[in-house]
Order: structure tokens, then sequence, then C-alpha cells
């Protein structure tokens, strides 16, 4: 299912009521044509009304339709396409909705996999858009700055919960705080999967050798944003090396705990086995001074022992083993 809104310099918004004269419409000077459709209701007979209304090129609508691509920005001979992720939390994890967005000469098209949260944000955005500004380029800038400002909040929520797990392991070493380290790398690389090469599609922006399919205005609205993906790139970085060295420095407590425990073993080990050392001696069958098979032998043994196992003590308890 397909809706279509136009925008008239008299009129303003107003939905198209019959999808066949989407051509018409966006072909009338001061028209501006805006349309949305999920991908789950299109049928491959809506595709191909929507591909022949538009003048889309076949790789991009094959695209736009299997929602699994990598973010990014195509210019075909009618029309730009780019691909853009909404990302919702879903189970602990973060989970990409595909936003295809095809942008032409007095249109937008987006066909997504149920991103209605940014396109309701975008469409809140547009109304406040001055007239003269109300362009397709205008309209591709807002949709990618809702989607980057949507991955702003995503950063600071997990640099909030990095901060809060340094504390606690700040606090106590010890604390068995593992999951949530790896939960929390788990969606940090699910974020810079999508901001860094976000990142690279708007790097076109900022090359001066490249020719640019709006004015100079948009331009710099696309640097901005441009800008704000790139700190944000930089800001997953960062969190992701803190997040880094609060492991390390689990690991490296944990390490230091098995050493201790290792340590006391090894010195009790050393301490018992004192005593069947002697206890074998004493005990092999052959006789053995002093007096043999008399008591004095017996204490003779059973206090060497006592006082080999307290000398070895001490000097573990001066070395710190125990």
């Amino acid at each position: 299912m397909l809706l279509a809104v136009c925008h008239s310099a008299r009129a303003g918004w107003g939905e198209v009521e019959n999808l066949e004269d989407l051509s018409d419409l966006r072909g009338k000077e001061g028209n501006l044509l805006w349309a949305e459709a999920d991908v789950a209701q299109l049928s491959p007979a809506d595709l191909d009304t929507i591909a022949q209304e538009f003048e889309l090129h076949p790789l991009a609508v094959e695209d736009a339709v299997h929602t699994r691509q990598r973010p990014k920005l195509e210019a075909y001979d009618t029309h730009l396409f780019a691909v853009l992720h909404e990302l919702v939390e879903q189970d602990g994890q973060l989970e990409a909705i595909q936003i295809a967005c095809f942008i032409g000469q007095r249109y937008v098209l987006t066909i997504h996999a149920g991103a209605e949260r940014t396109l309701t944000e975008a469409k809140r955005r547009w109304a406040r858009i001055p007239t003269d500004h109300q362009h397709p380029s205008f309209l591709l800038h807002t949709v990618i700055d809702v989607v980057v400002d949507d991955y702003q909040t995503i950063a600071d929520r997990l640099e909030q919960e990095m901060e809060g797990l340094e504390e606690i392991i700040l606090a106590t070493p010890a604390a068995p705080i593992q999951r949530q380290l790896y939960e929390l790398k788990q969606r940090l690389a699910r974020l810079r999967r999508y901001v860094l090469p976000g990142s690279r599609v708007l790097d076109w922006i900022v090359d001066p050798d490249t020719k640019k399919p709006f004015s100079d205005e948009t331009a710099a609205l696309f640097r901005d944003v441009h800008d704000h993906m790139t700190r944000i790139g930089e800001q997953v970085r960062n969190v992701d090396e803190l997040t880094q060295a609060i492991l390390d420095l689990t690991r490296a407590e944990h390490a230091e705990a098995l050493n201790e425990t290792s340590k006391k073993l090894s010195a009790w080990a050393a301490i018992f086995a004192v005593g069947t050392l002697i206890a074998g001696i004493y005990g092999m069958n052959f006789e053995l001074i002093p007096n043999e098979q008399s008591l004095f032998g017996f204490l003779f043994a059973i206090g060497l022992t006592v006082l080999c196992s307290l000398v070895l003590y001490i000097n573990f308890k001066k070395r710190d083993w125990l």
C-alpha cells in the first residue's frame, strides 16, 4: 500500500487520492511529492507500478525490497537512492529497520520495513520547514537528520551504561559484570556497523570535486549531519575502548585472584609435603637411627615434621603466600 501526499505553494500538503496521477503531479512545476510504502504491504504488481510512475532504476528497486542492505547513497540517471537504518532495541539487542529513499525531480519516495517512528518524526519536522526550502534534498536531509539524532540517543545511552559499569568495577573489582559488558559490546558493535558506513556515505558531500545534485545551502546542512555522524563514530570508538579497558581490568583482577589462590595452595602443599617426606623415610623397611624401634624415634620424627612445617609456614607467611 502506497501513501502519497503532494505539496504545492498554494495548498500546502495534501493526500493524493489517485495514485495513477503521481507522475502527472510530480511533473507540475511547484509541486513536491512525498510517498511512503511498507515493503511488507507491497505486491510485485505494486512495485512495478511504483517503479513505472517514478521511473526508478531496477537495481535500486531490488535493493529497496531486499531489506538487508548496507548504508549507501547511489546516483542514477533519474534519481538518487539512499539506504538508511532505524535502530530499535529488542531483547537487549539493537535491530535494524531499513529505510530506502528515492530522491528525484520534485519527489521523495521512501520504502521501509516498519520504520514508522523515524518517518513520523521526519514528517513532523517537514511541517516546520519554510515553503521556499521544501524540495527533495531538504526532505532527504530531514530523514537523515532524524536517523542520526536517533543514533546519538543510543550512543549516549550506551555511554551512560558503560560509566555505570565502570563505577561498579572500580568500587568492587571482582564484581560479576562480564555478561553486562558482553551485551554492551554487542550493542556497540551493531551501532558501529551502521554509524561508520553512514559516515562514509556522506563523505562525498565534503568532497569539493564531487558534483552535488542540490544547492550550496542544502550542502551545508548535509555537512552538518556528516559532522554529527562523525562525532557519533568517535563516541562509539571511545565507549568501546573504555569497555575493553573495563573488561581487561576484570580479567586482571580474576588473574590476580587466581594467582593468590595458586600461591596459597602451593604453600600448603609444600608444608604437607615435608611431613609426607619424613613419614615416608621413617616408614621404610630398614633400621634407621636414632634409636631404632623406640618411642624416641617416633617422637623425633613427629617433632621434625612439626618443626619443618612451622619453618615453612613462617617463611610463606612472611612472603604473603598465606
